[in-house]
């Protein structure tokens, strides 16, 4: 996934269920990330960017807070099929 995609994708999925950030960010670092809170703030308001580990890793806190409230939104993982799809240099209706 390109990182801005995901970066506003991400965000988007907090901002719309209110997530606790503190709370994102605890579990954040317990899935293996490095970033601050600060950082994890400023990349959730588009502000900053961070690498694909700590993307992954908020990604996947975020995901767990939305499956365990029954919510249908997700946030994309770094290598999800979207980016495969659109990073395709083939046009969709090509023979090629």
């Amino acid at each position: 996934m390109d990182a801005a995609d995901q970066q506003a994708l991400t965000g988007a999925v907090i901002r719309e269920h209110g997530l606790d950030m503190g709370q994102l960010w605890l579990e954040h670092l317990a899935l293996g990330g490095d970033a601050s809170e600060e950082e994890i703030r400023d990349y959730s308001a588009g502000l900053a960017i961070l690498p694909p580990k700590d993307r992954d890793a908020l990604a996947q806190a975020v995901n767990e807070h939305c499956a365990a409230a029954g919510l249908l939104s997700r946030a994309p993982f770094s290598g999800s099929l979207l980016a495969r799809a659109r990073s395709d240099s083939q046009e969709p209706y090509s023979s090629k």
